[in-house]
């Protein structure tokens, strides 16, 4: 019968062990896969309400979670050999063949030492259990756990999960409204992005502009950096991104001096002149340390010229002077108007102290005229990037709703060019009655006689001045003697004022490119654009 403690059962129950869990988690993923059907469903259905972020993934989320469930479970249970024992004598009705041989082998092992032989001859209690664990060893190896224990099916909740299944796959296949915000809310993550990089640029030009204020450009690169950082924090918030940047357009809106233009216009010019005064060479731009140069230059030859000369280079002075303070520059105008005085005088210490203090104001303006010159390009930066965030994402819907609008007016055009006055024209060859052929030829028949030849040698005449149209018009009435006449007398006008009514041309001109550059800060224009008008109004500067 054999050795009574070799322990040859274990072996069979770590078998059926395995089977049982295989076939427990099999039953067990067939009962509970409905409810990772009904979440993935459920997800799907609530990214046709909300705007869901790859919405397939979410989807997919429980039924990953379940299936890991499911192995987990299978792989990591496993139930003692005592509970094996029992339930598969439960299932096959053994007759508590193994759990009583499980527990006859403990029990032995127990009572006798491992290295104790057994008691010979052997009792009839040993006798009995020899013969317990024969039987269930018999009965063990019969056992074919495939047969014993199939995987079955569980055909309601399958059912159940694949009618659920089929919905999810069926919502996934339907248009999603939700696609479109989705889709708006990525452009406008991308605009964002973009204008901040954009944003990132320019601080980082502006960073490197030797010829700004230190303070300005400390204040503006701040200001940049948070811009660029508020903006990287939630670039999915449309409404967020364009209230920073209407707030920072508005911070440096009020920063923005309005007689920038003016005082650009006339500083260029003053540096000119001054250079011209001076016999120096200007350029297209005039050059500040080329204007100081002259300056100096300028103060040093009037101590070598007569009065006469003295005196018309400080009266150009003395004008100069008044235009900066009429531009607004009043250093600059004070200035010029010490070395107007200086130079008229012949004082030459005090001309080349003049000179140099004209300098350092025509710098001082100068450097100011580069922040307002940065501010603008900070300003027409924000407005471009608030337009391209507005307008992120809503290409593709208007461009959809022309579409629309145009079919619909071609529908219209078609159906109603074929009916009488309709709109639509002819396709008739001849007046009609007649048959059209669809092809856009001559119309034939009597028509009034018209000339024809170059188009460039014609010139519209109305109606009144054609040869034999001046005939008077007479209505023919008949004088009752009943109507009311009317004299009104008056004087001949008064004659105009002798001589000719003229405006100055800087009044003219400083109003007009005043009015210019009012009309670019008040809308968005682009940079290329606004170089284009201030060269232009500089070619025309008086």
């Amino acid at each position: 019968m054999g050795d009574w403690q070799t322990g040859e059962l274990r072996p069979y129950l770590a078998h059926f062990g395995r089977r049982l869990r295989l076939r427990d988690g099999w039953l067990l993923a067939q009962r509970s896969l409905w409810a990772a059907c009904m979440a993935a469903l459920s997800i799907q259905l609530a990214g046709r309400i909300w705007p869901v972020d790859r919405l397939w993934f979410w989807t997919l989320t429980p039924l990953a979670g379940w299936l890991l469930a499911m192995v987990g479970t299978s792989l990591l249970r496993r139930p003692p050999p005592m509970r094996v024992a029992r339930r598969v004598d439960a299932e096959l009705g053994l007759k508590e063949r193994l759990a009583t041989a499980l527990t006859l082998e403990g029990w032995k092992a127990a009572r006798l030492p491992e290295t104790s032989p057994p008691p010979h001859p052997p009792t009839l209690q040993f006798a009995l259990a020899a013969l317990q664990r024969h039987d269930a060893l018999t009965v063990a190896r019969a056992i074919q756990p495939r047969r014993a224990f199939p995987l079955g099916w569980q055909w309601r909740p399958l059912l159940l999960a694949a009618v659920l299944a089929a919905a999810s796959v069926a919502l996934a296949g339907l248009p999603n409204p939700m696609d479109a915000v989705l889709a708006e809310r990525a452009a406008v993550v991308q605009a964002v992005e973009e204008q901040a990089e954009k944003i990132e640029k320019l601080r980082k030009e502006i960073e490197e502009a030797q010829a700004l204020t230190p303070e300005e450009r400390e204040a503006l690169l701040r200001q940049l950096a948070e811009l660029a950082e508020q903006l990287r924090a939630n670039p999915n918030d449309r409404e967020g991104a364009l209230a920073d940047l209407s707030r920072m357009e508005e911070a440096l809106r009020q920063e923005l001096d309005p007689n920038a233009a003016v005082r650009q216009a006339a500083l260029e010019a003053l540096a000119a002149q001054l250079q011209a005064l001076a016999g120096s060479e200007s350029g297209a731009k005039a050059d500040l340390s080329a204007t100081a140069e002259a300056l100096e230059k300028l103060a040093r030859e009037m101590s070598e010229v007569d009065a006469v000369e003295r005196e018309a280079v400080a009266q150009s002075l003395a004008q100069m002077a008044a235009r900066a303070a009429q531009a607004g520059d009043g250093t600059l105008a004070q200035a010029l108007a010490t070395l107007a005085q200086a130079i008229q005088s012949g004082d030459s210490d005090a001309a080349s102290l003049a000179a140099q203090t004209a300098a350092e104001a025509l710098a001082q303006a100068q450097r100011e005229l580069a922040d307002q010159t940065a501010l603008q390009r900070a300003l027409s930066q924000l407005q471009a990037s608030r337009q391209a965030v507005a307008q992120a994402g809503q290409g593709q819907g208007q461009a959809a709703a022309q579409g629309r609008g145009q079919g619909q007016g071609q529908q219209q055009g078609q159906g109603q060019g074929g009916q009488p006055g309709g709109g639509g024209g002819t396709k008739a060859d001849t007046l009609p009655p007649a048959s059209g052929t669809g092809q856009a030829v001559r119309p034939q028949g009597e028509g009034p006689p018209g000339a024809t030849g170059d188009l460039g040698q014609q010139v519209y005449v109305p109606w009144e001045r054609r040869q034999g149209s001046g005939d008077p018009l007479t209505v023919i009435g008949q004088d009752t003697g009943q109507g009311d006449t009317q004299v009104r007398e008056q004087k001949e006008p008064l004659p105009g004022a002798p001589g000719e009514a003229l405006v100055p041309y800087h009044e003219v001109y400083y109003g007009y490119l005043n009015a210019a550059h009012q009309a670019m800060e008040r809308s968005y224009v682009p940079s290329g654009l606004k170089d284009y008008v201030r060269e232009y109004f500089s070619q025309l500067e008086p």
